[in-house]
């Protein structure tokens, strides 16, 4: 059996001494640390302050010459430079508004209705009008017109008239026509007296063929219209298409990028996309005007045929 003799005293002192030492040696390790961390820090500072006074000069030339480059800007010949330079592009863009227009509206231009003409013109900042003359044979036809052009993209509204209908119906029976014999709507009841009858028809215009219908059988290159039994009607789009003209004259005539009166496209300061005013705006209200040349484009010939006039 072993026993321990030693006092308590003994132990602790030799506890004590560790804790001293391993305290200094945590001193002597923070003062280490701190003296690298200002040291560091000192040089980081002296870096950055170096940096900074490297940087004052370019950063100056660089502002100069942006404020250098604004006066030049603001000045008169290059306000004049900026806005014919927009205003030829602005010109350039235009030449394919109407061709584009026109092809695009093409397939969707059903066969059966021959057009005689087609044209369009500016209705407002946003849409446009689309007219076309053609000519069709039926009713059928006229109502399929409606749902061809209807698929056209970015179609607002649609309206036609001009229809003339030749179907023959079954009338009501009166004292003149007992039997509701069949008639046009336009023509009046044949009567049953066989002599009252003779004269009925002789009094009816007699068919006379193609000559002098439409321009058929004039024997001249002229746009043919619509043939006996067919009608000639006219079908208006309004679009949302854009075909506002660039206005060469008013826009060169507008001081420091503000528009004459008269209205027209204006010439903003420069660093911002020309603008047209909305139609009503500037002198006496008057929109701006669009193209007439080159925007309607004629075609072959025309047909002829209820005369109505249905907007949808």
């Amino acid at each position: 059996m072993k026993l321990n003799l030693l006092p308590t005293t003994v132990s602790k002192g030799k506890q004590s001494k560790s804790a001293v030492i391993f305290s200094v040696l945590i001193a002597l390790a923070g003062v280490g640390i701190g003296g690298f961390l200002s040291v560091s820090s000192q040089k980081a500072l002296d870096q950055a302050k170096s940096d900074q006074a490297e940087s004052v000069g370019p950063a100056q030339a660089a502002y100069q010459k942006s404020a250098d480059a604004d006066t030049i800007i603001q000045s008169e010949k290059s306000v004049d430079l900026i806005r014919n330079a927009m205003l030829a592009d602005a010109m350039i863009k235009h030449n394919d508004v109407y061709p584009d227009l026109y092809e695009g509206l093409k397939p969707y231009i059903p066969s059966f209705f021959r057009i005689n003409s087609l044209s369009a013109a500016s209705s407002g900042a946003e849409t446009s009008t689309i007219t076309m003359v053609g000519t069709i044979d039926t009713f059928q036809q006229y109502a399929d017109l409606m749902l061809a052009f209807s698929r056209y993209k970015g179609l607002v509204s649609i309206s036609r008239s001009g229809f003339i209908d030749r179907r023959q119906i079954i009338p009501n029976i009166n004292s003149v026509d007992t039997e509701g014999r069949a008639r046009r709507q336009d023509e009046a009841p044949i009567p049953d007296d066989k002599l009252l009858r003779l004269a009925y028809f002789q009094s009816q215009p007699q068919p006379g063929g193609y000559t002098g219908e439409g321009n058929f059988g004039s024997g001249e290159d002229n746009t043919r219209g619509a043939m006996p039994e067919a009608s000639l009607i006219t079908v208006t789009l309004t679009v949302n298409k854009d075909l506002r003209v660039p206005e060469p004259r008013q826009t060169l005539s507008a001081g420091g990028g503000t528009s004459s009166a008269g209205g027209g496209m204006t010439t903003p300061p420069p660093g911002t996309g020309m603008t047209m005013p909305p139609p009503g705006a500037g002198g006496g209200g008057t929109p701006p005007p669009t193209s007439t040349k080159g925007d309607s484009t004629p075609t072959g010939g025309g047909k002829k045929g209820k005369s109505g006039d249905d907007s949808d």
